[in-house]
């Protein structure tokens, strides 16, 4: 089918040229024709384009698989099943070879749960509905325990039918299986819910590098979150609900207050305080990542502006401001520069905080080299969910480090004392972020930490709230009292 959806958009750009050529020559009727042909034939390609999507599935297709299978939501879940080819670019697989295997992946199971309950999402991703044995399982734990074994059953299978086939051409598979039930507190309303609900309970079973999850009520709460952040972004003026809420970076030496680190909340509707681990996500796939960026950093240039002339904050005050990959493209540093000028404020007491995946960027490095050379500090996450680059660390094109200490171990001790050694030989500083409490304010002091902050000082709080905190602490902090 898509062979043919080629051939015919094809045929249809040949018949075009000839539709020019003979407009050049003046060839009316000819031209007539080449325009009949042409329209036929493209007509043809997007006939079929509508009728079968990049795998053979479109939206029309999977409502009618969903209105075939309405039911009581109580008595099935959904398995979303994920077969994926891993450390390779997409683009750089011979689809044909792989879609031999996934031609076998979506025999094998059709096979187990019947044609007419699995659905092909995309070229490696399967949803499949299922009903319960409504005569042994009747309460959540027991539909928890049913789902488990499902799940374990069809990982096993695919599994073990990829090992059985000659796939040594090919890179290795990932199985990973979500699986999804309405819930008791919250419930879902329609399968499209329920079958997105399993969606996300896949993709949370890989970021956790796990083979199979069944969702439970965290997750499902966060399947409403997300719903409710895609509504919130057909909100008019949705960007003005997004607020700088501020950390505290502490001296370790005096105790006192010698900067803050800017993070956005989403206060969603004037009410509803939501993280960047809620909102991000969205915002990246409906590409908002910048908007918010810029509209975080110009509310903090204002504050800190206001608390500065108020003499709450010294003009040495350290403001440090997260910035996301998206963010870091050619003009961002002038954009900043001019930013903070009509603020009054100076680079040097602007800091970027950029994530290490932010390094495999070429351009990304030019921004960062630009941002410095213009006067700003920039500060690097050297953990994050991936391994830091230690070529960055050699490089040096930073100001400062954050190691998180909210994982301490003796033996990340001594990681992280070998971090420190190599930067200091490139005049780098050391903040050690996730402080939640005395043992591991201790360790991070005694490795000699240039800088200090987490929650065991205060959590990120509103401008409010952080002004009250600075005009109480101007003269440091008294862990010994009420922080203690």
């Amino acid at each position: 089918m898509r062979i043919m959806q080629r051939h015919c958009i094809a045929v249809g750009s040949v018949f075009f040229l000839a539709l020019l050529t003979s407009l050049f020559y003046t060839r009316f009727i000819l031209s007539l024709f080449f325009a009949l042909l042409f329209l036929i034939s493209m007509s043809i390609g997007f006939l079929i384009s509508g009728k079968t999507g990049p795998w053979g599935f479109t939206n029309r297709s999977l409502t009618r698989w969903l209105k075939s299978h309405q039911a009581n939501l109580d008595s099935v879940f959904c398995l979303y099943v994920s077969i994926h080819a891993r450390g390779v670019f997409q683009s750089c697989v011979d689809r044909q070879e792989l879609e031999v295997v996934y031609t076998r992946c979506t025999q094998e199971l059709m096979g187990y749960f019947g044609v007419g309950n699995v659905q092909r999402m995309t070229h490696d991703e399967f949803a499949i509905l299922r009903d319960f044995p409504s005569s042994n399982v009747v309460d959540e734990k027991e539909k928890v325990e049913y789902q488990t074994i499902v799940c374990q059953t069809i990982t096993d299978r695919i599994n073990g039918l990829l090992i059985s086939m000659d796939t040594s051409r090919l890179p290795p598979f990932a199985v990973t299986v979500g699986c999804a039930s309405s819930g008791l507190r919250y419930r879902m309303d329609t399968l499209e819910q329920l079958v997105d609900l399993a969606y996300v309970t896949e993709e949370t079973a890989r970021k956790n590098r796990k083979k199979f999850l069944v969702a439970d009520e965290v997750i499902r709460a966060r399947k409403l979150d997300i719903d409710e952040c895609k509504q919130g972004f057909l909100t008019e003026g949705w960007e003005e609900e997004f607020n700088p809420f501020f950390q505290p970076v502490i001296d370790p030496a005096s105790y006192s207050v010698v900067g803050a680190e800017s993070l956005a909340r989403w206060q969603l509707g004037g009410f509803r305080v939501l993280s960047a681990q809620v909102f991000r996500d969205v915002a990246c796939e409906l590409h908002h990542i910048t908007t918010i960026d810029l509209t975080i950093i110009s509310k903090t240039f204002s504050i800190i502006r206001r608390m500065m002339m108020a003499r709450i904050i010294p003009y040495t005050f350290k403001t440090v401001i997260n910035v996301s990959d998206e963010s870091l493209k050619k003009g961002f540093a002038k954009r900043m520069f001019f930013l903070a000028e009509q603020h009054g404020l100076h680079p040097s007491q602007i800091e970027f905080d950029i994530k290490d995946s932010a390094l495999a960027f070429p351009e990304s490095l030019l921004v960062i080299k630009e941002l410095r050379e213009t006067g700003f500090r920039v500060s690097l996450d050297v953990f994050t969910e991936t391994a830091f680059d230690l070529q960055a660390l050699v490089r040096a094109d930073f100001d400062i480090i954050k190691l998180d200490f909210r994982a301490f171990s003796p033996q990340l001790q001594q990681v992280y004392a070998a971090l420190k050694e190599a930067a200091e030989k490139g005049d780098v500083e050391i903040l050690a972020k996730g402080i939640e409490n005395k043992v591991v304010l201790d360790a991070a002091m005694s490795l000699g930490c240039t800088y200090v902050q987490g929650n065991y000082f205060t959590q990120p709080i509103p401008e409010s709230t952080f002004e009250v905190f600075m005009k109480k602490y101007q003269q440091g902090l008294d862990l010994g009292s009420s922080l203690g």
